[in-house]
């Protein structure tokens, strides 16, 4: 689908107070860090596919949020993923799903609903892409490689999808890595989708750091400008693809809105429910919210039983995530226990032990990494949902463990 140029729509009365200028002079760089909200707008399912406008396209169901803070002078990249079917109270209209606000009043309401959701959180800026504009912004990069976990198949008519992907690592154009993206046929449903989201994210910004991809920006800007609307102007999105070039990614922090899933009792739809205390540390830490509620005592991490760590099975011998569960138990921590589950790993990671922390708390991580005495700590919510942390056994460390 080819659209004509879209125009950027001013978004916000929850965008910051002083919404005019957020870069320097010539060449435009990023003055202060901003928070920047990205909407996923599926179209896949429009009952005239290929056949609406570009006001049709971005007015659907948000199936990605991410509310994203560039902090320019550390390099850091702070995302927090917003599941879809996060409750909320939507502006005059009743418990909702948060994916229903771009429906109901586009940006503005998105934006609303999400600081209203997190303490009042300032939206700088927002950008929203369809499924089609997502599709030529991954082949403006030549595709992006990833690390598919487990054999994926499923067909859905209605949807337009038909997903068979093998395991391993491959490199995918951006139809198939958009199908990857929105596959939810496992236990976790949407939170799978959000897991993999999150991995693909540190994929494709792991693909724009390459040296290569500087070459593909003026290509890439082109796609924004055909396929994406945002109240960004030029001059900071020329500031934001500089950030982001230079951050460091050992910065970047991967979160996903903590919270549980409802009970069959409690509502008359699934949905999944914030928890205001977990979710009030990650502002603090990675928002900057000041007035967000920590708890003033968080749990003693090198000695505390309530700590939980899930470990996982990455290298195809259930024995060698027994033997760590045993270690960890060894070394004073209670609660440990085994998740058969996979865990999708980006390439530069594939192949050594990761220690998740799974709500962004990497001193927990650290804690866990220094008794095994290895693994790379990341912050991120792709490991177990019900851990702190999520530690993926690769072969490095059971051969430590063994001498």
């Amino acid at each position: 689908m080819s659209l004509t140029p879209l125009k950027n729509h001013a978004a916000s009365s929850q965008l910051s107070e002083n919404p005019t200028r957020l870069t320097g002079i010539i060449p435009a760089t990023l003055e202060h860090p901003i928070n920047i909200l990205i909407l996923g707008i599926d179209n896949s399912g429009h009952p005239h596919q290929n056949k609406f406008t570009p006001v049709e396209a971005l007015s659907g169901n948000s199936d990605t949020m991410l509310l994203i803070r560039l902090v320019p002078n550390t390099h850091q990249i702070n995302v927090l993923s917003i599941p879809r079917d996060t409750l909320v109270h939507l502006n005059g209209g009743g418990i909702d799903k948060i994916n229903d606000a771009n429906v109901r009043g586009g940006p503005k309401l998105a934006a609303n609903t999400v600081s209203n959701l997190l303490a009042g959180i300032p939206i700088d800026r927002y950008v929203r892409v369809d499924t089609e504009g997502f599709i030529h912004l991954v082949d403006a990069l030549e595709g992006v490689e990833v690390n598919v976990p487990k054999q994926m198949d499923y067909t859905d008519n209605t949807q337009h999808l038909s997903i068979h992907f093998s395991p391993g690592k491959q490199k995918l154009n951006g139809q198939h890595l958009q199908e990857y993206v929105r596959f939810r046929h496992d236990a976790l449903g949407d939170i799978g989708r959000v897991q993999r989201q999150q991995e693909v994210l540190k994929d494709i910004l792991l693909t724009l750091l390459k040296p290569e991809s500087l070459a593909k920006l003026p290509k890439i800007l082109e796609v924004v400008k055909y396929n994406v609307d945002t109240d960004l102007s030029v001059e900071e999105m020329l500031a934001v693809a500089q950030t982001i070039l230079a951050s460091d990614r050992h910065q970047l922090h991967l979160m996903m809105l903590p919270g549980r899933f409802s009970r069959k009792e409690e509502y008359h739809a699934s949905y999944w429910i914030s928890s205001p205390q977990a979710t009030a540390k990650i502002l603090a830490n990675y928002f900057d919210i000041a007035n967000a509620k920590v708890p003033d005592q968080d749990i003693n991490l090198t000695k505390s039983p309530s700590l939980k760590i899930a470990v996982v099975n990455g290298t195809g011998n259930q024995a060698d995530a027994v033997s760590v569960v045993s270690y960890l138990q060894k070394h004073g921590f209670r609660n440990v226990y085994i998740a058969n589950r996979e865990i999708e790993t980006s390439e530069d990671s594939a192949q050594k032990t990761q220690i998740i922390a799974q709500h962004g708390n990497p001193d927990a991580a650290n804690i866990v990494s220094s008794t095994l005495g290895i693994g790379q700590v990341q912050v991120a919510s792709i490991g177990d949902i019900l851990s702190d942390v999520t530690v993926v056994v690769k072969p490095d460390l059971t051969a430590k463990l063994q001498h």
